[in-house]
């Protein structure tokens, strides 16, 4: 057993320190295998106060996707195009979510691979089932020296969740509304990327979040993860428009397909997120990132329970 987030220096691709920063820590290693752990609570809920999948989207990169990048030769590098992830139970809102990862599949002469795992809670209970499909890259490692120096980056003080009473007695919209017009506090997760809503309607809403070098994977470019949390924020937010006075809701599955990876001195990226169809307890929703010129970064498709 390896923890890695004691001694960064061993295998730091698998917990540089972005994974450091966001408290993820390595509890087994080998070829093709993994057990990464983080901890969850406040500093990673949302404005109800809950822990959501983008509260853990950082070890959901990391693991099963690390699995396929300690499989490969050490001159090449990996990463992932497509992950998906369905919900078995809500998160916890504090304690440990503990994340396995196998490669399923991994073909060097094609440059692909496929790696599965699960996230479990703190009592051994499974709450996501994910997969990971990977893909090689000759890309220069342009910021390897920052992020697997081993560095702790400070940690900013946490933005607070909303008041109970600013959400009670308030419809879906008119919450979100408010997070837009910061009349209600946007919650620490959003808060970390400095997601900022735009435009908000009745199953729509557009936002924005800017590249920040915290970010970085030693590509250079913003790490996958980052992505997924930006990503389940906007959708859960839009899923949130179409809830009635005091209804609950949460997103049961994401799947992501990265198209382009962003720079992280790059311009600020906009997040779309679109509810295509909403029924009485499901509604699906379609998301994307885009860049300042418009190009797709990522596209996303989720489902919603409004209950």
């Amino acid at each position: 057993m390896t923890d890695t987030a004691a001694d960064p220096r061993t295998a730091p691709e698998l917990v540089d320190r972005l994974n450091l920063f966001m408290g993820v820590g390595a509890r087994e290693i080998r070829p093709g295998h993994l057990v990464l752990a983080q901890e969850v609570g406040a500093r990673f809920h949302d404005h109800r106060g809950q822990t959501i999948l983008g509260s853990v989207g950082v070890l959901a990169d990391a693991c099963p996707g690390g699995a396929l990048g300690n499989s490969i030769p050490t001159d090449a590098g990996m990463v992932l195009s497509q992950i998906s992830a369905t919900l078995a139970a809500p998160m916890p809102a504090h304690g440990t979510v503990v994340s396995t990862g196998d490669v399923v599949d991994l073909d060097l002469d094609a440059g692909i691979g496929l790696a599965a795992g699960a996230m479990k809670d703190g009592n051994g209970n499974t709450v996501a089932v994910l997969q990971s499909r990977g893909v090689f890259v000759t890309r220069p490692r342009a910021n390897a020296d920052a992020v697997l120096s081993g560095e702790r980056l400070p940690v900013p003080a946490s933005e607070p969740c909303a008041a109970p009473d600013e959400l009670a007695g308030r419809a879906g919209l008119d919450i979100v509304d408010g997070i837009a017009s910061e009349r209600i506090a946007r919650g620490p997760l959003a808060g970390l990327l400095d997601v900022r809503l735009t435009d908000v309607e009745r199953g729509s809403l557009t936002a924005t979040f800017a590249p920040q070098d915290w970010m970085s994977n030693y590509l250079g470019s913003i790490q996958g993860g980052i992505l997924i949390t930006a990503t389940d924020l906007v959708n859960g937010l839009v899923a949130q428009t179409l809830t009635a006075v005091d209804q609950q809701y949460r997103i049961l599955d994401l799947r992501i397909d990265f198209v382009r990876s962003p720079a992280t001195d790059g311009p600020a990226i906009r997040a779309e997120a679109e509810v295509v169809r909403a029924g009485r307890r499901l509604a699906l929703i379609e998301s994307r990132l885009v860049d300042g010129s418009g190009q797709v970064l990522i596209r996303a498709a989720a489902s919603a329970q409004l209950f």
